[in-house]
């Protein structure tokens, strides 16, 4: 009897610490920048910072409140982008060197290539 109630007070305890864990704010990396193009109060670019570098970058092209591409940085330099063409949350286009993601990102929303390049973000920081 004492052993079953000793495997029932450690499931008790491990579900109740399951609960807890749900309960905790999931941790958000840090926001670095925002950028808001159309000017409607909410960010169309967000770049995130990855301990002294920018580590990812999410553009809201359709500006419905959700990133339709993100690019992957590590160490200043690009890494790897993802966009969702047809916006279902799903990416469906995938750009693993630099040029490719340039030449489609300025043929297919010219305003956020130009932000990625501007002089006003610290190109120290991030490499496009």
């Amino acid at each position: 009897m004492k052993k079953i109630s000793g495997i029932f007070v450690f499931i008790l305890i491990l579900f109740c610490a399951n609960v807890y864990a749900e309960l905790l704010p999931v941790p958000q990396e840090p926001v670095t920048k925002t950028v808001d193009l159309n000017k409607d109060g909410k960010p169309d670019i967000i770049y995130y910072r990855d301990g002294k570098y920018v580590g990812k970058v999410e553009m809201d092209t359709n500006y419905d409140g959700k990133p339709d591409i993100v690019v992957h940085v590590k160490n200043g330099k690009f890494v790897s982008a993802e966009a969702d063409t047809n916006y279902d949350g799903k990416p469906d286009k995938k750009f693993s060197d630099l040029k490719s993601f340039n030449q489609w990102l300025n043929s297919t929303n010219p305003d956020f290539y130009k932000q990625l390049n501007s002089r006003d973000w610290d190109l120290s920081l991030i490499k496009f």
